[in-house]
């Protein structure tokens, strides 16, 4: 099964197309499981599976993320997660904790493990940078019982309309290290001259690869300083 979300539309087969999330499964053509449209009060720009599958988490340009039951496509809550556009959500590989950004300059967690009707999503911590976060993710290392890495990564930019008047110094293109538990930047990683859209870790945690405005994809692999220095821990 796949989850999707659209802006309205209008389809030579089926019409006017609302705003919507459906549930997709093949079998063996792709039909329509569910949807949800009608509950839908304004468009959502991304949705992706939430905790144990029984969930569906939606993100919106009004700020808010929406939590809906995979089951019947019956609304949960709505959460008022920031000030600005949320850009992206992500998860730990459990999907216990959820990371949000936003273009009002945060990116947030959220403990995941008691959300149900009506019950959001316990607000953790804030990473309050400067500039607008197109993406944000967490370690997979974070977890790791040996040498755990609490780190997230923040990425964004200036505006990609007003990039041509700014040099990349100024535009605040680089990909951003936080501490997950402290709430401080750790480090900055500089390379692209365009905004950063999207993030991700290698699934070993020994590196993460960035996707920028500016039509380039970059692979970073830590070194070992990165593992054995106490900065890094």
């Amino acid at each position: 099964m796949i989850v999707t979300a659209n802006d309205k539309f209008k389809s030579a087969a089926e019409g006017s197309i609302p705003n919507r999330i459906c549930i997709w499964q093949w079998d063996p053509t792709w039909k329509k499981l569910l949807v949800i449209d009608e509950s839908l009060p304004m468009k959502a720009t991304q949705v992706k599976w939430g905790p144990f599958d029984e969930t569906l988490i939606s993100i919106h340009e009004e700020g808010t993320v929406m939590i809906w039951d995979s089951s019947d496509g019956h609304k949960m809550c709505t959460v008022e997660a920031h000030r600005g556009e949320v850009t992206s959500l992500n998860f730990t590989a459990d999907r216990m904790l959820m990371i949000t950004s936003s273009k009002d300059y945060t990116a947030k967690l959220w403990a995941m493990d008691q959300i149900g009707d009506n019950s959001e999503p316990e607000h953790i911590k804030t990473y309050t940078s400067d500039r607008p976060l197109n993406d944000a993710c967490i370690s997979p290392l974070y977890a790791d019982a040996e040498a755990p890495k609490y780190h997230v990564l923040l990425g964004g930019g200036q505006d990609a309309k007003d990039v041509t008047t700014t040099a990349a110094a100024h535009g605040r293109f680089e990909a951003l290290l936080w501490h997950m538990i402290f709430e401080e930047e750790i480090g900055t990683v500089k390379g692209h001259f365009g905004p950063i859209n999207c993030l991700a870790w290698f699934r070993d945690g020994r590196g993460f690869v960035t996707g920028g405005e500016d039509g380039y994809i970059r692979v970073h692999s830590f070194d070992n300083d990165y593992f054995t220095k106490k900065a890094f821990e």
